[in-house]
Formats: C-alpha cells, structure tokens, sequence
C-alpha cells in the first residue's frame, strides 16, 4: 500500500527505462557482442577497434558508458562508450563518444539521443563524436533525426557536436 502523499516513483529515462551506467565487469559481454558484429573476414579488426579491451577498461571504470538491454531476458541490445573531456576547444566540460553500438538502427539512434540529453541534465556543454555520414545513406536510421532533434552539426569532416547547453549561443 502507497502513502499518498509520496509521488509515484518515475524513470530517470522513461522512453529508455533498461538504460543501464555500465561497469568495468561487463567488458567481456562487450567484447562478444562486438566480436559477433565485427567484420568475420578480418582477423584484425579488433586490433583498432574502439571496443577492444584495453579501450573497455578505460570507458567501462568511468561512468559515461551505458547499455540497452531487453527488458525480458537482460540481453545486451546496444552499448555507447563515452567520457567527460575538461577544457577542450574552448568548452569546459565536453563529453565525447568513442564508439556506439547497437543490434539495430534504431537502439543506435536511442543511444546518443540519450547520451545527448544525459549530458544536457549533467550540464556538460557538448557532445562530441566521430561521424561517418556514409552511414547516413539513405537516411533509414533514425539518427539523421537525433541530429536534427539535438542540433548536431558537423564541425570538421567526422566530428559531429551537439550543444548540451541550455542557452541558445
């Protein structure tokens, strides 16, 4: 039974409610459901990936990164790699996205519309992150529409920002 003067409890995140801040023993979960989307014909491809260990257990320590999971079973469905860079190209809290990852367009284009608005409750100033606008062929993802949504812009020829600040400047 409720007290009815407590509110009911909300989601942080109601449109994304399995978002999970993940945590430096989820790395080898990681690295299977990056090894499994990897190029199967290039046995080097995780040699300088942005998934491969050593870069997960830098990410994964600091707090920035999150997961989408099923709801149902808690099956891994998507991952951002990120953290907070201070005093960057004139901004002083920056958040740049090393890697998104998801098992479809559309759990990608969740993932950095969250991170966008997490960073924007966080009162960091921006987000940054590599871009590849071949990707964007076609535009069936669903994250041409995140980067309209957040105001992203391409700033050189793959890095997207998106301000996070709440004053228009």
């Amino acid at each position: 039974m409720s007290d009815a003067k407590t509110p009911p409890k909300t989601p942080m995140f109601p449109q994304f409610s399995e978002l999970q801040v993940m945590s430096p023993s989820e790395a080898e979960e990681v690295l299977k459901f990056s090894r499994a989307r990897a190029d199967q014909n290039d046995p080097f491809a995780e040699w300088a990936a942005p998934w491969r260990q050593e870069s997960l257990a830098h990410y994964l320590k600091i707090g920035w990164s999150m997961a989408k999971r099923d709801p149902e079973d808690g099956r891994l469905q998507g991952y951002v790699l990120a953290q907070p860079v201070l005093f960057m190209r004139g901004q002083t809290q920056t958040v740049w996205v090393e890697h998104i990852d998801g098992e479809s367009d559309a759990v990608v284009a969740e993932l950095l519309d969250t991170i966008v608005r997490v960073s924007r409750e966080k009162h960091m100033q921006r987000v940054l992150m590599t871009f590849d606008p071949a990707k964007m062929a076609g535009g069936a993802s669903g994250i041409g529409d995140v980067i309209r949504d957040r105001s992203g812009r391409i700033l050189e020829d793959d890095i997207l920002e998106f301000p996070t600040t709440k004053s228009k400047g």
